[in-house]
């Protein structure tokens, strides 16, 4: 471990503040300070190291401390070893400036002769592991390896456990890999290892460990401990089964497992090649980067020029993985040394196993796309391309049936194969070739049908029958117009006549298929259906892709009759057999549900709704993703609403929202579960419906109106005061006209106010609904003036409280006075009230006017005496009283005998009652027996 200058110095400047101490030891007066009494005294040292610090200074400040203290071991030790690090320091320093200007080194004497003294006077300071550390960096700066060694060697000796032990062991492994020694070194190294990947030295200790036993002889023992460094630096940690990129290492790591792969590759040269790669891989573990190892010994080969060699080492891999995603780049390196090397027919036979080995439909591309092997490809097509033009050049040259069969083979290699045949047949059939070499078709197609058809069964019958097919199609390249049409079906009834005469032929379902589909596009229904079907009965059975368009030429040509229930089977068979991926999964499911929608409207049109909806949903069960899918699942809710079938013409509609958010049929969705959620006793689920119609733009005021109130009305029932208080407030803000049903939800909601005690928000309730009665001019009717009269009557509650709060007391004119002017105000708002004219509403209004009235007699008989008044002057005090309080009680009397006239109105509320009960009280002699009073007043005042 180095040790910078800065924490050399950092140390030195300990002990110069253990030396000097601090500037300031007490408050106390004291006698003068000695060096003696720095022996008392606990110095404080900061923990940050000291900044701009000489390291010349320093040093001399260790070697003055050493001269004073002789007493302190511990602080010795630790002087010396800090005063090594800084010679140690230094010395590399100025090795370094002088390397770099006149290339001599600079040796390390004076540390070397500090951490000796260091060990001998103090052998068991508990930092020795780091002076032996140090001492063998001395030594070895001072071109002294042995004594470096002997440094190491005690310290991995003395201290097992110290955490310079990885790279002390991986140093002495250096000097002894250097001096030759390479079993030590292959033990100081396998030592780093058993560390583990936690060292720093780990994987050059593997390789190293590898070149120590190479250079001993033990080459296939080497190969472990290098394999070791490439599962350290090329295997990724997450998989084990993932290889890092060589190009994405950093540069070190990159040289690393390039001269691994490089001493390798010279040990499996040394011994039996690819062979001793295939015994090493096949007893070990699998490892991702095997292709690796025979890539760079056929590099090496290469590099010597042993291309046979080389390519033999390539094609070992491939021989063994064949499949392997590396195998054809490999096979691709062995092409190259076989060109290189100048052997044109090892050339060709490559280029030939390589179109067998990685030809489209191969074992190799079993998971693989095309398009992510782009290298792959192109090198298939090449050779594809050389092989076929070799054997087609050497046909054109010799003419020779053999040559000419050789090059239709790699041309026509994913279609058919074309055996050798005898005879007048094969003659016949050699001619057709000839003729479709020459580019004349039609008559090459003739002598292909004569071929097939004419000669009985033969080995070129029904290769000859699909050429014929083959050659039509050429001829109806160069046609247009009604000669192609007129042609294109001669090709069909060829095309038929081959299937049915050569079932076993590879050919035959393909043949078959295209025919039924050229069948269904020229509307040709019955014989579609009837090429399809046979397509299907063939044995064995046909693969999935073709099943699947026999089904669908079924199912199209069904539909297109009208008879939906036999497309829908027809199309669920196809989807059946087509594979989650396939890209025609989508069209079959669009007219699985199509036939399916079709029946619905079918029995939808003949009034059978309930087998209707039954068709609609099953679109969704059968078909969810389809386009049509949205349409079915409305139409079926639509059916269910007329029906009132509201437990499943919601879920139904629930879905649709869900599934179809974007819909232009939304709108009716929310009307039509509005409707539904009521009538099913939903009022809460009802009233979100609601709201959202009155909030959509789509709907006109009206229906935005009356949806307000039906959603405050619902959500009121659902017992959710807030949102049934947030809907009138939003149909009192929006919709303040007509009168009639703003007042009745401005109503509501001081009604709402009261029952949650917002009596703030009641009274702001009531003067909006007498502010509205009283704007609205012609528009009043008796309804808004009830209202009106009622706001009224409750906002006058609190004037009639302030009056009966107030006491009167001493002196009592000013008591009185201001008792006086409240009672003013609480009669002024009983007769506001009682303006309206509302019977109910004057009845109360008198009554409480009245009653103020009276309550004032009340108050002043009870009022506050003066204080210090002789019994005679009380006396007179109350006479008084009761003479001011008389008028009062007079005219309380006097409004409650209007109210109780009003009886000969009919008019006999609890207002009127409560008047009969007050003058019982007031004058009991004439009222004790509830008598009706003649007498009238005009006014409540």
């Amino acid at each position: 471990m180095k040790v910078s200058v800065s924490q050399l110095t950092y140390g030195a400047a300990i002990l110069t503040a253990m030396l000097l101490g601090p500037a300031t030891l007490s408050a106390a007066p004291k006698k003068p300070a000695t060096i003696k009494d720095l022996d008392n005294q606990q110095v404080d040292v900061s923990p940050d190291p000291p900044q701009n610090v000489d390291a010349t200074k320093t040093m001399d400040s260790y070697k003055r401390f050493l001269d004073l203290n002789a007493g302190d071991a511990a602080l010795r030790a630790e002087a010396l070893r800090r005063l090594g690090d800084l010679n140690l320091e230094s010395g590399e320093s100025e090795r370094i400036e002088r390397e770099l200007a006149t290339n001599e080194g600079l040796r390390a004497t004076e540390a070397i002769h500090l951490y000796t003294a260091l060990l001998k006077a103090y052998p068991k300071y508990e930092r020795n592991d780091s002076v032996l550390y140090q001492l063998a960096r001395a030594y070895e700066l001072n071109a002294q390896p042995d004594r470096a060694l002997n440094s190491l060697d005690q310290l991995v000796a003395q201290y097992p456990n110290s955490h310079f032990i990885d790279e002390a062991q991986f140093r002495r492994g250096e000097i002894l890999f250097s001096d030759k020694a390479y079993p030590k070194a292959q033990a100081a190294y396998e030592a780093v290892i058993k560390v583990g990947t936690t060292s720093g030295f780990y994987n050059q200790s593997l390789y190293k460990h590898g070149w120590s036993l190479f250079k001993q002889g033990e080459n296939e023992r080497s190969l472990d401990s290098f394999a070791g460094v490439l599962d350290s630096v090329l295997i990724s940690k997450r998989d084990p089964n993932a290889l890092i990129e060589l190009d994405t290492l950093t540069r070190a790591n990159r040289e690393l497992v390039e001269d691994t792969f490089r001493v390798m590759s010279i040990t499996f040269s040394y011994l039996d090649g690819p062979k001793t790669i295939q015994e090493f891989v096949r007893h070990h573990k699998p490892r991702p980067y095997s292709y690796l190892l025979y890539a760079r010994l056929g590099d090496l080969y290469m590099e010597k020029e042993r291309y046979t060699d080389a390519a033999d080492s390539y094609r070992a891999f491939v021989s063994q993985d064949r499949n392997n995603e590396k195998a054809p780049l490999l096979e691709m390196q062995a092409i190259e040394a076989y060109q290189k090397g100048g052997f044109p027919q090892l050339v060709l036979q490559g280029k030939k196993e390589f179109v067998e080995n990685y030809s489209f439909g191969t074992a190799y591309w079993q998971g693989r796309q095309p398009a992510a092997e782009p290298k792959v490809v192109a090198v298939l097509k090449t050779n594809l391309k050389d092989v076929a033009q070799y054997y087609h050049a050497q046909a054109q040259r010799t003419k020779d049936v053999a040559d000419y069969q050789e090059a239709a083979k790699w041309y026509r290699s994913y279609l058919q194969s074309w055996p050798d045949e005898a005879g007048s047949a094969v003659t016949n059939y050699l001619l057709a070739d000839t003729l479709f070499e020459s580019k004349q078709y039609l008559d090459a197609a003739q002598e292909y049908e004569s071929t097939a058809y004419h000669y009985g069964d033969h080995e070129k019958a029904a290769a000859a029958g699909y050429a014929a097919i083959i050659a039509y199609g050429k001829q109806e390249d160069t046609l247009s117009g009604e000669a192609k049409a007129t042609l294109h079906l001669k090709t069909i009834d060829s095309s038929l006549k081959f299937a049915q005469t050569f079932p076993a032929h590879p050919e035959s379902a393909q043949v078959l298929t295209k025919a039924a589909t050229e069948l269904y596009t020229a509307k040709d229904y019955l014989r579609a259906v009837s090429a399809a079907e046979s397509l299907l009965a063939k044995q064995p059975p046909v693969d999935v892709a073709k099943q699947r368009i026999a089904w669908t030429v079924i199912g199209n040509s069904n539909f297109d009759q009208g008879a939906f229930d036999k497309a829908e089977a027809a199309y669920t068979h196809a989807q059946a057999v087509m594979p989650p991926n396939d890209p025609e999964r989508a069209v079959i499911v669009e007219r699985l549900a199509a036939s399916i929608y079709k029946q619905g409207e079918q029995k939808s049109k003949s009034g059978d709704s309930a087998a209707a909806v039954d068709d609609f949903l099953r679109v969704a069960a059968l078909a969810p993703t389809s386009k049509v899918r949205s349409s079915a699942d409305f139409d079926a809710a639509a059916l269910l609403v007329t029906q009132k079938q509201w437990d499943r013409a919601i879920p139904v509609l629930e879905g649709f929202r869900r599934n179809f958010p974007d819909s232009p049929l939304q709108t009716d969705v929310t009307r039509n579960l509005a409707v539904a959620y009521t009538a099913a006793n939903k009022p809460g689920q009802a009233a979100v419906e609601f709201e959202q119609i009155s909030q959509s733009p789509k709907e006109t005021p009206d229906v935005q109106r009356e949806a307000t109130l039906q959603a405050a009305d619902l959500y009121d029932k659902a017992g959710n005061t807030a949102k049934s208080r947030a809907m009138l407030e939003a149909f009192v803000k929006h919709f303040p006209q007509p009168l009639s049903p703003a007042l009745e939800a401005r109503n509501k909601l001081s009604l709402i106010a009261v029952k949650s005690g917002d009596y703030s928000g009641r009274d702001y309730w009531l003067r909006e609904i007498i502010a509205a009665d009283r704007s609205a001019g012609a528009a009043r009717t008796d309804r808004s003036r009830a209202l009106a009269a009622k706001a009224t009557l409750t906002l006058a509650a609190p004037a009639r409280e302030e009056f009966k709060s107030i006491k009167l007391v001493v002196p009592l004119k000013k008591s009185l006075a201001e008792k006086r002017k409240a009672m003013e105000a609480a009669l002024k708002a009983y007769e506001a009230a009682a303006d309206y004219q509302v019977a109910e509403v004057t009845t109360a209004a008198t009554f409480e006017s009245a009653e103020l009235y009276r309550q004032l007699g009340k108050d002043l008989m009870s009022s506050e005496r003066p204080k210090n008044l002789k019994k005679d002057e009380l006396e007179q005090y109350d006479v008084l009283l009761e003479e001011q309080a008389f008028p009062f009680e007079e005219k309380a009397i006097k409004l409650h005998e209007v109210n109780t006239a009003r009886t000969k109105d009919g008019t006999y509320d609890e207002w009127v009652q409560k008047s009969f009960a007050a003058l019982a009280q007031l004058n009991p002699g004439r009222y004790g027996k509830v008598e009706i009073g003649e007498q009238q007043v005009d006014s409540i005042r």
